[in-house]
Parts: C-alpha cells; sequence; structure tokens
C-alpha cells in the first residue's frame, strides 16, 4: 500500500504526540520497520521527509561515493537515509559495480536508438584505418553497412553477368548473319 504525503504527514504527528511505532503501524497496515525508518528520515530531514522525490538521475561519482563509503563500513540503511535512496538502488549499485567497475555506474542511454539514415553515418561509426569498431551499437552498424554493400556487390555482379550474356548473344547471332 503506498501512501499519500497526508498519511505520511499524520504519522510523524502521531509519533510526535507518543504514539509507539507499533500502533501506527498497526493503524495504518504497515511494518514497523518501515514506520521507524520514516520516522529517523523525517528527524534527518525534516518537513520535506514525507514528500515525494521525482526520477532522479545521480551522476557515476556520486553512486562511486555512496559504494565507497559502504565498502569503508557505513550500512545501506545510513546511507539511504542521509540521501534519500532505497536500499535497493544502491544494492544494485554495488552489483554493478563489482560486475563492471565505474563503467557500470554510467547511466545507459534509455530508449530506443535513432534508426541510421545515411552509408555517411554508419562510416562515422567504423574506423576504417584498422577496421576497428568504437562500439557494440558500431558493431551492429558495422554488420549492416556490410551486408548492404554485400547486395550492391551482388546486383552487381548478376548485372554484369547479364549483360555479358547479352553480349556474347549478339556477337554469336552476327557470326551467324556473316
Amino acid at each position: 500500500m503506498k501512501l499519500s504525503d497526508e498519511d505520511k504527514r499524520e504519522i510523524i504527528r502521531l509519533k510526535e504526540e507518543g504514539n509507539s511505532n507499533k500502533s501506527i503501524a498497526v493503524l495504518y497496515g504497515l511494518n514497523i520497520d518501515t514506520v521507524k525508518r520514516m520516522i529517523r528520515f523525517y528527524r534527518i530531514h525534516g518537513e520535506e521527509a514525507p514528500t515525494k522525490t521525482s526520477k532522479r538521475r545521480f551522476s557515476a561519482d556520486f553512486k562511486l561515493e555512496v559504494i565507497i563509503r559502504n565498502m569503508k563500513g557505513e550500512s545501506l540503511n545510513s546511507l539511504s537515509l542521509e540521501y534519500g535512496i532505497n536500499n535497493a538502488m544502491i544494492i544494485s549499485w554495488l552489483k554493478r559495480y563489482e560486475k563492471d567497475g565505474y563503467n557500470g555506474l554510467i547511466d545507459k542511454k534509455k530508449g530506443r536508438p535513432p534508426k541510421m539514415k545515411k552509408e555517411e553515418t554508419l562510416n562515422e561509426m567504423v574506423s576504417e584505418d584498422n577496421d576497428e569498431v568504437k562500439s557494440e551499437s558500431a558493431d551492429k552498424a558495422r554488420i549492416k553497412l556490410l551486408e548492404k554493400k554485400n547486395k550492391e556487390l551482388e546486383a552487381e555482379v548478376a548485372y554484369l553477368k547479364k549483360l555479358n550474356a547479352l553480349v556474347r548473344e549478339r556477337k554469336k547471332r552476327e557470326s551467324k548473319k556473316k
């Protein structure tokens, strides 16, 4: 159950009036730990604690700072309360950092990649000097470029074969006329 901002403010007001965490949890149908966490968050951040935060994007450096503090011994709970971040988010950052290092913390672009329109754009993504590919999307672009060139060459070969056959046929007809 998601709590509204008014519910969160009411929970904090009830706690300030002296109600126990357990009675508040029962009243709202929450886990007692959720109530405790909400109260601690309010004490750290003040009146802004119950308000919802919009989807925030964190820089790779910020994520690294949080990870380093966790690795030095600070608990996930204390870090998540301090920064207003969910524990699960910090855990996912830790996993990505362990797997890919700093590069795992860099946000990937969201959404579908734009379609390539011109061959020049594909060529820009591929280094012609030593056929090195600059990125994974460039690898796919290079494959598409090579497939397109392959089709063009196959069409050219078919055209030349047909032309050669027509020329031979014409020469054969001319030699019969003589």
